[in-house]
């Protein structure tokens, strides 16, 4: 290796690592200062975001000013190697900004338990009635964890829309992800919306709905259906405040 490649090797080895850290904590920075990081893991688990931007921090302050490497073609293989490795995830990260769950992932992840499984993870299907429990503005999670005490109750709320095959003529499903870590661990959260102007809304469209909440034995399960006075198309808000936290 000639004087001119080795000092090439060389500067590629000091700076490169120090260049990905940057990167990197220039994306964890956007991700805390935007809220985008909502899009995909519950707020509640942010410093772990803060901690490793600090992490990276230091990491870049060692790597610049620690002992000069030795420009090798190993080395700078090793580094190259190294390099392309760190740079996949924000490679991944690019695809998926600005896209949320929608009816694909309901297919996926639906198994029809998700309002029972929801009362028990949050231990909350019984508690008492609050004054807040009369606000007319619910999520679909407070309908899935108060799903009994609900019935008979006026509510408006919002959610996305899925109509399969299957879905009987009137009928379309309300639904959104409720993550309780990140979106690995989302699960569906749904209602059957009973309406008669159903067919005007296509799946994944955003729809707020208005109207009275009854409960159905459905294969089984008591599940929630709102019988639906209005229905109005929306715009999609951001991915960071589709998803409901429990």
């Amino acid at each position: 290796m000639t004087r001119t490649a080795k000092t090439i090797a060389a500067f590629v080895c000091r700076y490169l690592d120090a260049l990905l850290y940057a990167l990197w904590l220039g994306v964890l920075c956007w991700l805390l200062l935007t809220g985008s990081d909502s899009a995909f893991l519950h707020p509640r688990f942010r410093f772990f975001l803060a901690g490793g931007a600090m992490l990276l921090a230091a990491f870049m302050v060692v790597t610049l000013s620690g002992p000069k490497p030795v420009g090798t073609g190993w080395s700078l293989a090793a580094t190259t190697a190294r390099a392309l490795l760190l740079m996949t995830p924000l490679l991944f990260l690019t695809t998926v900004t600005g896209q949320g769950m929608g009816a694909h992932a309901l297919t996926r992840k639906f198994t029809g338990m998700e309002q029972q499984t929801l009362s028990r993870l949050l231990e909350r299907g019984n508690e008492p009635s609050r004054g807040a429990d009369r606000d007319p503005e619910v999520s679909l999670l407070d309908i899935a964890r108060r799903m009994k005490r609900m019935e008979g109750r006026q509510v408006v709320t919002e959610g996305l829309v899925y109509r399969p095959a299957i879905m009987p003529e009137n009928y379309l499903t309300l639904f959104r992800f409720a993550i309780f870590c990140c979106a690995a661990d989302a699960l569906p959260v749904w209602v059957f919306v009973e309406n008669t102007g159903v067919e005007a809304f296509e799946d994944e469209n955003w729809i707020r709905v208005a109207g009275t909440v009854r409960i159905v034995n459905f294969n089984g399960t008591d599940v929630p259906v709102i019988e639906a006075d209005t229905i109005v198309k929306k715009a999609a808000p951001s991915p960071a405040e589709q998803y409901l936290f429990f």
